[in-house]
């Protein structure tokens, strides 16, 4: 198994080199921004490293997912992306950043996927996936999981109930009604590229499809229909060994799209406070984000246009926050020496045995007030989060880049061998499907990332226990996955 590419660079070709240098090149083409030689030059190399380790892995990785890959992408999509297409990054009063802190952000990134990489390949792996339980195949048990999709979605739908147990339950509530039934619809969605699934198992799929993606509109939250997107695709690769080039092509312009009218969306049913049916509030985003860009269209307007799209970009972009923690630390903000890394071990304990415990939002409240980015009056109202790179930086500089990445790497080449590996089964499959798309969202800081993993995990499980059974022996074997050659 590979997850990072550091072996037998010379055989890689032009196949696995030419594809990120020239995106690159077409992104720095019809970039606005001055961009320098050699922040092109990082930025091109965060691209080369989820490609060239996405092509390894079609070859002859041995996870269903190409971890690592989708991981560097995402640093990339955050850090590289907004470099050539966002608006140049600026401090929280509005001025710009020198050159030399936007380069060494980029450095930053380089190192720390790098690092993350290294650390995704020591083989750690205690528990012998091909002897872990699965769920039974029975048609009793699938009617269970069934109910508990159904049960989840209808809680989604209702952001008022997660709060029905206090706060000391709220982490349950929010897996019953969200990892669950996502995890549930990952196993369904594998029987389905399988050809296993059944009439019930399909027609329980789609309905739980279409009803996250219009419940997650009309609640303001596009994540909910992005993550069902993300699943669905992280199974297609699992199968197919390749990108769902099809449904990618479909879902970005959608994303885009709809992320311009979310603002009208939550400005007038979140701050007015307005009323509707769910259907209702769906359609008033359809055509406020319509609205926006047929008049841009309309008016011909090319800064208009870029500025949608500056828009949308905006949300997943780390690069001006990173280069305002290098500016600023330690000159003005000393170096943490692991104080925000203090929560992880708080996570580790329910809050219905801790109701006291401190908050991983804690550590994200020192980050907005001490950089400048919220004052401690509007602390109870904004949450924003710089991303466990940037995290590392903050605490014990260039230092603790390389070595908390490398950390955080060994976690996640350990989920990724215990649960996504080809022989993990189809519970541990569902499960680790479920929870990769929050290792996805890089804008969390450690204690949010990691802290409750293995909590959401327990939940799953304890919540599947009662239809979970010992594999028999023909399935335990290893599962071998197909290689395929990159096209």
């Amino acid at each position: 198994m590979s997850h990072f590419p550091y072996r037998r660079l010379p055989d890689a070709g032009l196949k696995l080199w030419l594809p990120p240098v020239v995106v690159s090149g077409l992104l720095w083409w019809i970039s606005p921004n001055s961009i320098s030689a050699r922040e092109g030059v990082l930025a091109t190399v965060l691209l080369i490293l989820p490609w060239y380790a996405y092509g390894r892995w079609q070859r002859a990785g041995q996870t269903r997912i190409p971890m690592f890959a989708l991981l560097a992408l995402a640093y990339w999509a955050a850090f590289a992306l907004p470099l050539f297409l966002a608006a140049p990054p600026t401090n929280p009063a509005g001025d710009g950043f020198r050159d030399a802190t936007v380069y060494e952000v980029l450095m930053m990134a380089v190192l720390g996927v790098v690092a993350m990489g290294i650390g995704m390949e020591v083989p750690l792996r205690p528990i012998h996936t091909a002897a872990m339980p699965d769920v039974s195949d029975s048609p009793g048990a699938w009617r269970y999981l069934y109910l508990v999709m159904a049960a989840g979605t209808i809680l989604a739908s209702r952001a008022d109930w997660l709060f029905v147990l206090g706060n000391g339950g709220h982490q349950l509530m929010s897996a019953l009604a969200n990892s669950i039934p996502a995890a549930i619809c990952g196993m369904l969605a594998v029987r389905y590229v399988e050809g296993t699934a059944t009439a019930a198992d399909r027609a329980a799929l789609g309905a739980f499809v279409a009803a996250r993606i219009v419940i997650g509109i009309a609640s303001g939250w596009m994540g909910a229909a992005l993550f069902m997107g993300v699943i669905l695709a992280l199974v297609y690769m699992s199968k197919y060994r390749r990108l769902p080039a099809r449904a990618i092509l479909i879902v970005i312009p959608a994303v885009l799209f709809l992320q311009v009218g979310k603002s009208a969306f939550r400005s007038v049913y979140w701050a007015e406070g307005k009323s509707g049916g769910v259907f209702e509030k769906a359609g008033f985003w359809l055509n406020a984000s319509f609205r926006e860009w047929d008049s841009v269209f309309r008016n011909q307007d090319r800064e208009g246009s870029h500025a949608l799209i500056v828009q949308s970009l905006d949300r997943i972009a780390l690069l001006p926050q990173a280069a305002n923690v290098l500016e600023k630390t330690p000159r003005s903000v000393p170096f943490q020496y692991g104080a925000s890394y203090s929560y992880l071990a708080a996570t580790l304990i329910p809050r219905a045995v801790w109701p006291d415990k401190p908050s991983v939002n804690d550590a994200n409240r020192f980050y907005q007030v001490a950089y400048g980015l919220t004052t401690k009056e509007n602390l109870d109202s904004v949450s924003i989060a710089v991303g466990c790179l940037t995290e590392s930086y903050m605490n014990f500089g260039w230092w603790g880049v390389g070595g908390v990445m490398f950390l955080i790497g060994l976690l996640l080449g350990l989920f990724e061998r215990t649960l996504l590996a080809g022989d993990s089964g189809l519970l541990f499959c569902g499960v680790g499907l479920a929870l990769v798309i929050g290792l996805l969202t890089i804008e969390s800081q450690a204690a949010q990332y990691v802290g409750g993993l293995l909590q959401q995990i327990a939940i799953i499980f304890a919540i599947a226990l009662p239809v979970v059974r010992r594999r028999k022996a023909a399935h335990r074997q290893s599962v071998h996955l197909p290689s395929a050659r990159l096209a």
